[in-house]
């Protein structure tokens, strides 16, 4: 409400000063042109302003994109060297898988070995056995025949 009172009374008051006597100007050459240069500075003045604020939000913006850029390519090379520095790690880590991998194979063909050796002694490396030989005297002896890992021929 106070508002549309306010704009009606002034509205009021521009119909009221139509209604006011005209004085008629007293202009002379000098003085319409002085005021003819003087707006035409004011204008220029305000119109170099205006420019210089558009100008400098301009630069401003462009400012703010070149550094969105370059956090934008900081963070992808932050991103690369992460991702390399993980499939550097990721490589390293299979090699050491595998070579665990290897070495715990030999543990368990040694463990194996070891317990066939333990459980038949002989059994799985060496067989012993005995033999009898006749001599060129005519006479036999005991001779004993060691075999590695051949079983018997």
């Amino acid at each position: 409400m106070k508002k549309m009172r306010l704009a009606a009374a002034a509205t009021l008051v521009a119909l009221l000063a139509t209604l006011t006597p005209r004085v008629p100007a007293l202009a002379n050459g000098a003085a319409s042109t002085r005021n003819i240069i003087l707006g035409g500075a004011a204008a220029t003045l305000l119109i170099i302003n205006h420019n210089r604020k558009v100008h400098e939000r301009y630069a401003e913006d462009a400012a703010k994109q070149a550094a969105l850029a370059q956090q934008r390519n900081d963070a992808w090379a932050a991103y690369r060297s992460e991702k390399l520095a993980y499939q550097r790690e990721a490589t390293v880590s299979g090699e050491l898988k595998r070579e665990v991998a290897y070495q715990h194979s030999i543990i368990e063909q040694q463990r194996k070995q070891l317990a066939m050796a333990k459980a038949q002694p002989g059994a799985n490396f060496e067989r012993r056995s005995v033999a009898q030989v006749k001599t060129p005297a005519g006479t036999s002896r005991q001779v004993a025949v060691v075999s590695y890992g051949w079983g018997s021929l």
